[in-house]
């Protein structure tokens, strides 16, 4: 018997939001905020309620596979992953850092406006995330850097115009099909100045 006011998915494969019952492949902070509610208070909410539709699922199970990923702040260790969290007592001066530093440098400023809407996407956005893919016997098989990526869902959203790192002339121009390959999914804003409504247009079929 069904705990919740809907199905959990519909027959496409689409995860229902248990408050309108519209169908997703993610349900996105984004989305919820048209309900006054906030990612965690759904959850609790919902507490065994899928927040994507099984693709997702999938790539964020197939992501916690040893060696598929490493962020350079994180450390792994077989299939766990370790992150330092932030002490409380110092949230302040951090962001006090970041403001000042945004404010000298104007393509750090870009970045973190760009992080914040695409929060409204994904709850575990990371920017310049490293993605390590590794062979069998261990041998590293390719390493990229990311402009943004959610390494719990697999995505990576990429601004090939945007940042020097992408323009680099040893860049592999593969990278997306490899990435692709590997279960992640891969939207890309071609922008040199990118916008709010270029992004939620790259990311229609997440809402």
């Amino acid at each position: 018997m069904n705990e919740y006011p809907y199905r959990l998915y519909d027959e496409k494969g689409k995860v229902l939001c248990q408050i309108c019952g519209k169908p997703f492949l993610v349900i996105s902070p984004r989305h919820l905020q048209k309900h006054n509610v906030k990612h965690a208070d759904y959850t609790k909410r919902f507490p065994n309620a899928p927040l994507s539709n099984q693709e997702f699922a999938a790539r964020g199970k197939y992501g916690k596979n040893k060696d598929l990923f490493i962020h350079p702040e994180n450390e792994i260790i077989g299939d766990d992953i370790l992150v330092d969290e932030p002490n409380i007592e110092e949230l302040d001066d951090v962001e006090e850092f970041i403001r000042r530093e945004v404010k000298l440098d104007p393509i750090a400023g870009m970045k973190a406006r760009l992080l914040d809407h695409l929060k409204l996407y994904f709850t575990n956005i990371k920017m310049d995330y490293l993605i390590r893919q590794f062979e069998t016997n261990n041998q590293l098989k390719f390493e990229f850097i990311t402009d943004f990526c959610d390494p719990i869902l697999k995505v990576v959203i990429q601004f090939p115009e945007t940042f020097w790192h992408n323009t680099d002339m040893y860049i592999d121009l593969n990278k997306t099909l490899k990435l692709q390959k590997y279960g992640w999914k891969v939207y890309e804003i071609p922008s040199n100045n990118p916008t709010f409504a270029q992004i939620d247009n790259a990311l229609e079929d997440i809402y």
